[in-house]
């Protein structure tokens, strides 16, 4: 059970880097992250925490310009032995990022992703391909007039689509996620910092399904370093972040 768990939510984490990585020159990726300074490199450790004992579950290494836009990362699974998976980024002439290409533990290419980009930047189509370069599936997204997505497609390469939502916005933050294909909504809540410090999700009858709340260490110039996850008053998750600057 335990494994399923952390399977469950190492398959999240991917699902979440693949549907919200996006390249705009309205904000950059450090931006977007809420991060603030001049960013070098953020390692992330993901631990998984039931009966007591702590779970390394993943670690991401991130590497940023000094304009504060990601250049790659390393990703090291526990389903791995914490091996480290390298992802190069490829950039167009303006900077954006057209293509991530992610690499498996011999060094061969697994699989891919490519992004079209709209003018103001903004990653408005990525198609994913494994290693045959055949095409798995393809996401289409919407944002507004300050770059914020606020609608994501997914689809299966025959064109079905398995994953669809919208995401709402008040004075500049996020606040609600609607999933149109099965009416469900999720809420949001922040801290002063703009971080988030409580969700709630409902079903499509608008029953409370699940709450998670969230506590924050800080560093000095507001970047959280440890994130700690609670469910039903239990911790079941624990982020950390080590943060390199530049001079």
């Amino acid at each position: 059970m335990k494994n399923q768990k952390i399977y469950t939510c190492l398959i999240t984490l991917l699902l979440f880097i693949f549907c919200n990585v996006s390249y705009s020159q309205c904000k950059s990726d450090l931006e977007k992250e809420k991060i603030n300074g001049s960013v070098k490199e953020i390692k992330e450790t993901g631990k998984s925490t039931e009966d007591g004992e702590v779970v390394i579950v993943y670690i991401k290494i991130t590497k940023y310009d000094k304009k504060g836009k990601a250049l790659g990362y390393s990703f090291a699974s526990n389903l791995n032995d914490l091996k480290p998976k390298k992802t190069v980024f490829e950039f167009d002439q303006q900077g954006n990022k057209i293509k991530e290409i992610r690499y498996d533990l011999t060094g061969n290419i697994e699989n891919y992703l490519t992004y079209e980009i709209d003018t103001d930047g903004n990653v408005i189509k990525s198609r994913y391909f494994t290693s045959d370069d055949s095409l798995d599936s393809y996401s289409n997204f919407k944002y507004n007039q300050t770059c914020d997505r606020i609608e994501a497609k997914h689809y299966y390469s025959d064109g079905n689509i398995w994953l669809w939502y919208k995401l709402i916005y008040e004075k500049g933050i996020h606040t609600e996620t609607l999933s149109p294909l099965d009416s469900t909504i999720s809420k949001y809540t922040y801290d002063n910092q703009n971080n988030l410090v409580e969700y709630i999700e409902f079903d499509k009858f608008r029953r409370k399904q699940k709450v998670r709340t969230y506590m924050y260490k800080y560093d000095g110039i507001s970047n959280w370093l440890k994130k700690i996850t609670y469910e039903d008053g239990e911790i079941t998750w624990i982020d950390e972040r080590k943060l390199i600057y530049y001079d």
